[in-house]
């Protein structure tokens, strides 16, 4: 004796094509969204391997090629950068509990527009604060300016001593 797919009873039935695509939709959000969600807690002080200029002196870094964008990191903190007007700054940071200060003269470099945060899930222990805070500065005006950055976590659960949590970058615009 042979059962049709018209005398199952509901129960014997497969589930609808659109509870199938729900879960699987629900699965997608799980895997793909559900993590960006938790990034600001999975997102805690990776410390930054920022290192401090010798004590007595100011590095002072290069000029740009003019029309160029200059890429300031932790490894720059506390050098002058010399730019051109029309010149862009690229300040990236390798933690996402730093907080980006507005340039001290926004008459001579002016930012364009709020700093980004890039949270990285792979790999990362919650409270490491992986990722990058990046923000790009434009050269307007002959001058000089500063542009600063600090935190307060320097891991999961440590908080930044001495001057692990601040940074510094002086810019002489010509």
């Amino acid at each position: 004796m042979t059962v049709s797919s018209r005398s199952r009873s509901p129960g014997n039935l497969p589930p609808p094509r659109s509870v199938i695509l729900h879960m699987t939709n629900l699965h997608h959000f799980r895997r793909v969204f559900a993590p960006l969600l938790l990034a600001p807690i999975v997102a805690a002080g990776c410390a930054s391997a920022g290192g401090s200029p010798s004590h007595g002196t100011t590095p002072t870094t290069r000029a740009a090629a003019p029309g160029s964008t200059r890429t300031v990191t932790e490894r720059d903190k506390g050098q002058t950068v010399t730019l051109h007007v029309g010149d862009h700054l690229k300040v990236v940071l390798a933690n996402t509990y730093w907080t980006l200060d507005p340039s001290s003269k926004p008459g001579v470099l002016r930012s364009d527009g709020a700093p980004v945060v890039k949270p990285r899930l792979s790999g990362c222990v919650p409270g490491a604060g992986c990722g990058t805070v990046t923000e790009t500065l434009t050269a307007t005006a002959k001058g000089s300016a500063r542009v600063g950055a600090s935190r307060v976590s320097c891991g999961e659960a440590l908080r930044c001593t001495g001057d692990q949590g601040v940074y510094s970058v002086s810019v002489v615009v010509r």
